[in-house]
């Protein structure tokens, strides 16, 4: 470039021209490409073999009916399954994947999952859009544990709270929802009947058997006076 400057300059044309002589010969260097437009993103693959779900792609929902019951009664939790993600991907919908676990208000004291007393499998590919089949899970104040066993504490009223996870797509949650159970009503004891001092009617006395009693001697002396009487008489 130097160079050229010094050929225009002694040339005759003067350090302007010379400027816009080299302009004309030296070409603009070309623009930078920004970091991020280096790559272009990966092109989808929608021919390709559908793999299991990721947690991102998945919205998970769960509601309760009724939000609050009384003891014993049962609670009807409604599960939601939806594919948001741009490619199909497959999930598992059996009840062993996709249970409701219930907790106490703290979530620390396990009650109950609609995982414990079922297994088995069942998967389903979602497209993207997709929902799963609905799917809704009672609860009727029960305690269980994984495996199944028997002799569980009773559940207690008080609050408690539900969320769905699933087995085969680590990380994939719903929403919490909450709800109450409440103690059931003692009994009203019914009214006792007074006390009273009067003899019942089977042990009152008869006055008709009273009266034949008058009648009768008192003992067997009066009936030995009332023969001796008879007697006499009849000798006279």
């Amino acid at each position: 470039m130097g160079a050229l400057l010094t050929a225009g300059t002694f040339g005759g044309y003067g350090i302007g021209r010379a400027v816009e002589a080299v302009r004309e010969v030296w070409p603009d260097s070309p623009p930078q490409l920004l970091a991020d437009k280096v790559e272009p993103p990966k092109p989808i693959d929608l021919s390709g073999p559908a793999e299991t779900c990721l947690p991102e792609e998945l919205d998970i929902r769960l509601t309760a009916s009724p939000t609050s019951v009384i003891e014993g009664s049962p609670v009807v939790f409604s599960i939601r399954v939806e594919n948001v993600g741009r490619v199909p991907c497959l999930v598992d919908g059996a009840d062993a994947s996709r249970a409701v676990t219930i907790t106490d208000a703290s979530g620390e004291d396990r009650v109950w999952s609609s995982a414990d007393c079922t297994d088995g499998s069942q998967t389903l590919m979602l497209g993207p859009g997709d929902v799963a089949p609905a799917r809704d899970v009672r609860w009727s104040s029960v305690r269980t544990v994984p495996g199944c066993a028997g002799g569980q504490p009773a559940v207690g009223a008080g609050a408690y709270q539900a969320r769905v996870t699933l087995a085969d797509v680590p990380g994939a949650t719903s929403n919490v929802v909450t709800f109450t159970v409440t103690g059931r009503a003692a009994p009203t004891p019914e009214p006792s009947s007074p006390a009273t001092d009067e003899p019942a009617a089977d042990d009152a006395p008869d006055s008709t058997t009273q009266e034949e009693d008058a009648g009768k001697p008192d003992d067997a002396g009066a009936k030995a006076r009332n023969d001796g009487a008879k007697g006499s008489k009849q000798k006279g």
